[in-house]
């Protein structure tokens, strides 16, 4: 039954039409009303095949622009990176300015000279510990200056030349630095190596030592550093029988494994 309803309403709409274009061709008073008749016939499949056509064309439109959103999208891609390179950089730059201003404010060091140097090398294994600088003879730095960082010593100029010198950290095993602590103690901290503590020793029998505690400078040994620098922080304390203090672990106070900058006290040994 459906495909009969479906005939008399094609022909009717054929009729319709075909009764359009004729009463349009006649002109006259009937132009108008075939005109309005027309389109209202006709709209109905315009839209139809519009509602069709758009997507397509729209898709068609997006294949012909892809490469050119492909292209748009390497260019923001590449200037999103140089904007990250960029911070990492200002980032570096100022944690770079931070140490060196840092250096500016060392109280320890009082009127004593110093030369602000930049660590250019490292070597650090199981045997040695030592940086190099680019500052050398030229710029006033003699092998036995002491070497300072923000926290406190970092170590001595064990080698120059005229634009560079090696720095041997206080880590290193052949360093030992006489120190005081309390009131009046005296000792020695030497190093063991740059994964290890300072090693704290000679120290006076019944000498009360306490965990957290800062150790400096005593200018006492030869005259090798002057006094008041700051050299570490007692974190351990280990005693043996009848009360001799068997072994005492001391941490420096510079940070030994972060030295951008350093400062070179332009004091010779025995001044």
């Amino acid at each position: 039954m459906a495909k009969p309803r479906g005939r008399r309403r094609l022909v009717t709409l054929s009729v319709l039409l075909l009764a359009s274009l004729t009463l349009l061709a006649l002109g006259g008073p009937f132009r108008h009303t075939a005109s309005r008749v027309a389109r209202a016939i006709v709209s109905p499949f315009v839209s139809v095949v519009h509602g069709v056509t758009k997507p397509i064309g729209e898709s068609m439109a997006g294949i012909f622009n892809y490469g050119d959103v492909v292209n748009q999208n390497h260019v923001l891609a590449k200037e999103l990176d140089q904007l990250h390179q960029a911070q990492i950089a200002y980032l570096f730059q100022l944690r770079q300015l931070g140490d060196v201003m840092a250096l500016k404010k060392l109280p320890f060091v009082g009127t004593l000279p110093t030369v602000t140097a930049q660590s250019t090398a490292q070597n650090r294994s199981n045997f040695a510990a030592t940086i190099e600088i680019d500052k050398g003879t030229d710029a006033g730095v003699l092998a036995g200056m002491p070497v300072v960082g923000g926290g406190g010593l970092v170590g001595i100029v064990t080698a120059t030349t005229a634009g560079g010198s090696t720095v041997t950290l206080l880590t290193d095993p052949s360093q030992s630095v006489g120190i005081t602590f309390g009131v009046g103690g005296q000792a020695y901290v030497h190093g063991q190596g740059p994964s290890h503590s300072l090693a704290m020793e000679f120290v006076a029998p019944g000498t009360p030592v306490h965990v957290g505690e800062h150790v400096f400078t005593n200018g006492l040994q030869g005259g090798l550093f002057p006094a008041g620098i700051p050299v570490g922080t007692v974190v351990g304390t280990f005693s043996g029988t009848g009360g001799a203090q068997q072994s005492i672990s001391v941490t420096p106070l510079a940070n030994l494994s972060n030295l951008a900058y350093v400062d070179v006290v332009l004091w010779e040994p025995g001044a």
